[in-house]
């Protein structure tokens, strides 16, 4: 957002109001990695969901970006979709290739509290 942009976002607030400017621009959900700070997401109806990170230890984040949009399954509950983001996100992360779905699971648990 940043560079498409060419500004320097400081808050949550500077960034839900660039996912706004996303929307306008044609975007229906802006989902957004903030790495080791969880994850937030700007759905269409303009409500903001924000999730913390999974517990572990990185070992290499390639794809780990990736692997959130693939996990971000939009089936009308953007807090689910968003937690199953961030858990693939994370577990790639944690993992030294792409996450295995039981890994996946254990991330989402604990994102849950389960």
């Amino acid at each position: 957002i940043e560079e498409i942009f060419d500004v320097k976002l400081e808050t949550e607030e500077d960034l839900v109001m660039y996912a706004n400017k996303l929307q306008e621009m044609g975007a229906r959900n802006v989902l957004i990695s903030l790495a080791g700070d969880g994850s937030l997401l700007v759905d269409e109806n303009g409500n903001t969901h924000r999730l913390g990170v999974c517990k572990g230890t990185v070992k290499n984040s390639v794809g780990a970006g990736d692997s959130m949009v693939a996990g971000y399954l939009n089936n009308g509950d953007y807090d689910e979709a968003l937690a199953l983001g961030t858990a693939c996100g994370g577990a790639t992360a944690f993992s030294y290739s792409l996450a295995k779905r039981d890994f996946i699971d254990e991330c989402l648990a604990q994102l849950k509290g389960e």
